[in-house]
């Protein structure tokens, strides 16, 4: 058999600049550096590091999240500033309702999630049924004044994130072992889908006339058992106050249809 004869030696390649092109280099004064005029001007400076704090979200922080996050709806209204937890105690009717809860719009179905949410029905394993969310992250302090619900950051916040109207919204207790298909798990725990719902977390749905989910309330019971009970049971009143009064307005002479006085 006859084999090609192999390749010969190759030089390595030099690239050389001519007398012109270095002449001309040397004369533009793009080539050329200032030099410091003091390489020593640093000697004497103090170079040690401050600490720096470690950044937490405030009051303000938590309120741009709260804005960016809050979708437009006919149920929500942004905060003003002015409006404490201390100032809607005041007047006749005081407030009904308040207490630390973490509240969130559920699941956010976007066009991934719908996707993994249809995987999820043959492979579990890989794909969840459920979203996840820490309690500390959806944390406020919730309010219920008349019909509305204020959010507020924290307690001592001088003034809300944003309310909620309660007037079209009733308040469920959600089963933890048949959940609502669009809520969250919330500070999950061992286990798989609605199984890791940490224990001492009750959620509260408040939902549509059809039961589409608008704001999902989760609250820890581990120091107040009675403290999911409690805000059904406003919401509730609050429900039946404003059917009462839509009730008296359509009976109302003065309502438009109606049969006049005169």
């Amino acid at each position: 058999m006859n084999l090609a004869q192999p390749a010969g030696r190759v030089s390595p390649a030099f690239a050389e600049m001519d007398n012109d092109a270095n002449q001309s280099q040397k004369n533009d004064e793009e080539y050329f550096v200032q030099p410091a005029d003091n390489l020593n001007e640093l000697d004497n400076h103090d170079l040690t590091m401050n600490p720096v704090e470690p950044a937490v979200i405030g009051f303000d922080g938590a309120k741009q999240i709260a804005q960016i996050n809050q979708a437009k709806d006919p149920n929500t209204e942004n905060g003003n500033n002015g409006i404490s937890v201390d100032m809607l105690k005041q007047g006749p009717t005081g407030i009904a309702f308040e207490g630390a809860a973490g509240i969130c719009r559920g699941m956010d179905m976007h066009v991934v999630r719908r996707v993994t949410l249809a995987l999820s029905k043959f492979l579990p394993a890989i794909y969840d049924q459920r979203d996840f969310v820490s309690y500390g992250e959806i944390l406020r302090y919730i309010v219920i004044k008349d019909n509305i619900l204020f959010v507020y950051a924290e307690k001592t916040d001088p003034n809300y994130l944003y309310t909620i109207s309660l007037d079209s919204l009733h308040a469920v207790k959600e089963d933890g072992r048949n959940p609502h298909n669009r809520s969250v798990t919330v500070s999950p725990g061992y286990g798989t889908g609605k199984d890791r719902q940490d224990g001492n977390i009750v959620n509260v749905l408040l939902l549509e006339a059809r039961n589409k989910l608008v704001y999902q309330i989760a609250f820890n019971i581990a120091k107040d058992e009675t403290i999911a009970n409690n805000f059904v049971n406003v919401v509730q009143r609050v429900n039946k106050v404003q059917k009462r009064a839509e009730e008296i307005q359509k009976k109302s002479p003065f309502q438009k249809g109606g049969n006049s006085l005169v």
